[in-house]
């Protein structure tokens, strides 16, 4: 039992990062309808620019702050160059755009960083506690209360506040909130900025946590998260939550009492079935666009 609980705890502190990750893929969609598979690169190339910040000496919380900001301004630079332009355009040219991006951001990564795996030591404690026969790491506690927090910060954020009702007029008819007012462009800049910002907090929680950083962590990011969204029913900001978690655990009773090999095999059938037979995902809202 003891066993069976120290895989769901891996399990939920991994899914928690995934969810983070999801987020990103959720806002958009739920706005523009779009899957914005540059998100994952954004936030390799996000976390890799916190490892440099700190190899250049700057403080661990500092670096984090200009890696989340470096992640935002690249959102906002992906969306205004290759999605912007397509908006409202049949959507496989916005899909090829954002392939492009990945693409270009995964060799830029690997010029500038090089293709090998590297440590990414962080001021966090790495020591562990054992509760019920449980081993808890300090890290794991850190990823879990980050995520709460951000998931309560969102909600009341979309629920609560001017931007929030602005973002749920855009998903509800793009035309009439323009109509009325609202500033259209600036607030879908300021989810890809959230969006990216988020991605590069996922990523150093992610680093922090397998005490590494590569830049292939990009193409598993993506498919990570995109599967989290659909599973959680994409464009729903509380199913990114529940579908990454959810995904969290499965890969780590997988990788427990199966094999780490079958991890993405896993994975990837667990993305077939719920867009072959439940599209909408676990939330079932009937609007995949939902925010």
């Amino acid at each position: 039992m003891s066993e069976f609980g120290q895989q769901l705890l891996n399990g939920l502190a991994a899914g928690s990062i995934y969810a983070l990750l999801a987020v990103g893929y959720s806002l958009v969609y739920g706005l523009l309808e779009l899957i914005n598979f540059a998100h994952g690169h954004v936030y390799m190339v996000g976390t890799f620019v916190v490892l440099s910040s700190m190899l250049a000496g700057f403080p661990f919380a500092f670096a984090l702050v200009i890696g989340m900001g470096f992640g935002a301004l690249l959102g906002v630079l992906i969306e205004r160059v290759a999605y912007r332009p397509f908006r409202g355009a049949n959507r496989i040219i916005p899909t090829v755009s954002a392939v492009a991006v990945t693409l270009i951001l995964e060799n830029v990564a690997a010029q500038v960083w090089g293709p090998a795996t590297r440590r990414f030591d962080t001021p966090l404690p790495t020591s562990a506690i054992e509760i019920l026969g449980l081993r808890i790491s300090w890290i794991q506690v850190i990823v879990l209360a980050v995520t709460a927090v951000i998931a309560v910060m969102l909600y009341l954020m979309v629920q609560y506040t001017s931007w929030g009702r602005n973002v749920r007029a855009i998903r509800d008819d793009m035309q009439s909130a323009e109509l009325v007012g609202v500033p259209v462009n600036r607030i879908v800049t300021s989810v890809y900025a959230l969006g990216g910002a988020l991605g590069v907090l996922a990523g150093v929680l992610f680093a922090a946590y397998y005490d590494s950083v590569y830049v292939s962590m990009g193409f598993y990011g993506t498919l990570y998260a995109f599967t989290a969204a659909v599973i959680g029913g994409i464009g729903d900001l509380r199913g990114a939550f529940i579908g990454g978690v959810l995904l969290g655990i499965v890969q780590a009773l997988t990788a427990g009492y199966i094999s780490s090999g079958y991890m993405d095999a896993v994975t990837f059938g667990l993305l077939i079935v719920f867009l072959v037979f439940r599209p909408l995902g676990l939330s079932n809202s009937g609007q995949v666009s939902r925010v």
